[in-house]
């Protein structure tokens, strides 16, 4: 186990050095990302030339210099947070900072980091700067560094003036003034232009990568099916849409509801992405995953609570108890990468602790630090959030990549074995083959044995008997040797069959016997058309001959009759083979167990041919072979 561990830690060392070694590399290429981060790190430190204003006076109402005679002010620390005083301060205040102390130069300015929702800037009685109006709640300014100048404080800060901030906000919000950051025009809008773009790249950069994974996931969710990949679309997509409306100043739609989306965003991205690394991890806890959807439905009801005017003591613990059921999601991730170690769980588990070390301490900083820095500290959560999506992303990606790779390696051991079993297949096929051949020529041999035994055995001999006892009488004599060579030829035809098809078997047949038939003085009538069926083998073509073969006989040794009637061909569903003669006929009952007629039923029977015989003495006699049309007689 401890080599096992030492060897993940080695596998993640040299992960990290590939990835450090080419993000600088990266970053080489993109000065821009230098400047995000470097403003992030120096976001708390004031350049030579400035100070921080740390104290002002403050009173309630719209106030300016001229409002303002006979108003009391109170003295207030900045940070002033508005939502940790009893009661929570809301509706319309101003603070105000004396003119003397700002800079003895001509291009004077402020930065405030955050100002309640939406706040204007007065010299005395004169409006320098309007940021929102301060009477529709509808705009969020807050969350953006405000820089403000002041080209004509040199003429007036002899003069007893002051520097007004009017502010507006309430308790649903993180209202409030900042330290003021005050100085020369030229360091101040570089530190405000270094602000803005941390801001702005880093919400592209969310947005982008957000919704990239988001429309690649659900894509892939719907390709495969996979319930992990859409989690993982819909997680990514709803924090692009957070970091998108967190972006915002002017609210397109009124700020209860704004700020739910914000709510909802976060809610459901938190449960779903701690139950997808749950299930990456390989975690079956079913406690933690109904954890999750808990305190997502109570997050839920604050927020909407929130809304009707619900005190917002109430939002703040249902994130607090989201990030609980979080933290201990993440908690059982680190155990299981500890008790099992692999790349993936490892990875997923430092990601998810840098995730929650780095919220709790933006929660910290917004909900409970006393310092006075906090209100305006840089939130890092957006940024440490995209790296646990993308850890995740990165994790779900090689799954799917050891998936497919797992699946190409099936398919073809699949593949190698079919190719096996019908190699196998076909040694057995072929081995059948030879042995049903075998088989038939077996039973072929022994009808020919028989056919030869009983008929031209049974002729030689009474030919023998005619020349013993009757040595003069030629002509019949004659005959009778001209029935045992037609005999033996009949018997050599059924040896191949005459042809590949019903129709030219009957015509081969035709052309056979109808000299034999002339000879015995019987005349043929022959109406064939072409039959339906196509698709009898050899071996059926040649058991239907021997039919044939088998039924003239007959009428030629029995019947004594003169003409043969043969009407043959395809009849819609059936075809059909009728052979009729004017013979003396025959009581069927009374011929039935003889061998001719056996072997009839026989191979009508193998070759599901419906075999009817109708008979009448002095009436001649009629058979009849009917099958389905278009089918193999065998079956």
């Amino acid at each position: 186990m401890l080599i096992h561990a030492l060897k993940q830690l080695i596998r993640l060392l040299v992960w990290g050095y590939w990835i450090s070694n080419n993000l600088l590399s990266f970053l080489r290429k993109k000065p821009f990302l230098i400047g995000i981060i470097s403003s992030v790190l120096l976001s708390g430190l004031a350049y030579a030339e400035t100070s921080l204003v740390r104290n002002a006076e403050i009173a309630p109402g719209l106030q300016t210099r001229s409002s303002s005679i006979g108003v009391t002010w109170s003295s207030v620390t900045l940070s002033d947070v508005w939502r940790r005083h009893k009661p929570c301060r809301e509706g319309h205040w101003t603070y105000r900072i004396p003119v003397t102390s700002f800079p003895k130069n001509d291009d004077s300015a402020a930065l405030v980091y955050r100002a309640g929702n939406r706040v204007h800037f007065y010299l005395d009685d004169q409006i320098v700067a309007r940021y929102g109006d301060l009477f529709d709640s509808d705009s969020d300014y807050s969350n953006h560094a405000i820089i403000v100048s002041f080209p004509k404080l040199e003429t007036t800060k002899n003069l007893n003036s002051f520097v007004y901030i009017q502010v507006a906000g309430d308790c649903r919000r993180y209202s409030g003034l900042s330290q003021v950051l005050i100085g020369s025009q030229q360091d101040l809008s570089a530190l405000h232009a270094e602000k803005l773009r941390t801001f702005l790249w880093s919400t592209i950069a969310i947005i982008v990568i957000c919704a990239i994974l988001g429309f690649i996931s659900l894509s892939a969710a719907i390709l495969y099916r996979s319930s992990n990949a859409l989690l993982f679309g819909i997680a990514s997509a709803l924090w692009a849409l957070r970091a998108w409306l967190w972006s915002m100043h002017d609210l397109p739609i009124p700020y209860s509801y704004w700020f739910f989306l914000i709510d909802l965003c976060f809610g459901i991205w938190m449960s779903l992405i701690c139950i997808l690394a749950l299930r990456v991890n390989q975690i079956r806890s079913k406690w933690l995953e109904k954890a999750q959807w808990l305190s997502l439905g109570i997050f839920l009801l604050s927020s909407i609570a929130l809304i009707f005017g619900a005190p917002s003591v109430l939002k703040a613990l249902g994130i607090d108890l989201i990030v609980v059921a979080g933290a201990f999601a993440l908690l059982a991730i680190a155990r299981q990468s500890i008790r099992n170690p692999s790349s993936s769980n490892i990875a997923v588990a430092l990601a998810g602790l840098l995730m929650l070390i780095v919220g709790l301490y933006d929660h910290w900083n917004v909900w409970i630090s006393d310092a006075a820095d906090a209100y305006q500290r840089f939130y890092f959560t957006p940024l440490i959030v995209l790296f646990f999506i993308l850890a995740i992303g990165i994790v779900l990606n090689l799954r799917y990549v050891h998936a497919i790779r797992s699946d190409a390696q099936y398919r073809h051991e699949l593949e190698v074995e079919v190719a096996k079993q019908r190699q196998l297949l076909e040694h057995h096929h072929q081995e059948m083959t030879v042995r049903a051949q075998q088989e038939a020529i077996s039973l072929e041999r022994g009808r020919i044995m028989k056919d030869m035994h009983d008929g031209l055995g049974s002729q030689l001999v009474g030919l023998m008997s005619l020349v013993q006892t009757a040595p003069t009488q030629h002509t019949e004599i004659e005959f009778e040797l001209q029935q045992v060579i037609d005999t033996l030829r009949a018997t050599i035809d059924t040896l191949s069959p005459s042809g590949d098809d019903l129709t030219t078997v009957l015509a081969q047949f035709r052309f056979r016997y109808e000299s034999r038939l002339k000879r015995l003085k019987i005349q043929l009538h022959w109406r064939v058309k072409p039959f339906d069926t196509i698709n009898w083998t050899s071996n059926e073509l040649i058991q239907f001959e021997h039919m044939i073969r088998e039924i003239f006989a007959n009428i030629i040794k029995h019947a004594h009759a003169s003409e043969i009637f043969v009407e043959a061909g395809g009849y819609g569903l059936y075809d059909r083979l009728i052979i009729r003669d004017n013979g003396r006929g025959f009581n069927p009952l009374m011929v039935l167990g003889g061998r001719g007629l056996r072997h009839l039923h026989e191979r009508a029977k193998d070759l599901k041919i419906q075999l009817s015989i109708d008979s009448e003495i002095g009436d001649g006699a009629t058979v009849r072979l009917q099958w389905e049309a278009d089918s193999n007689g065998a079956g």
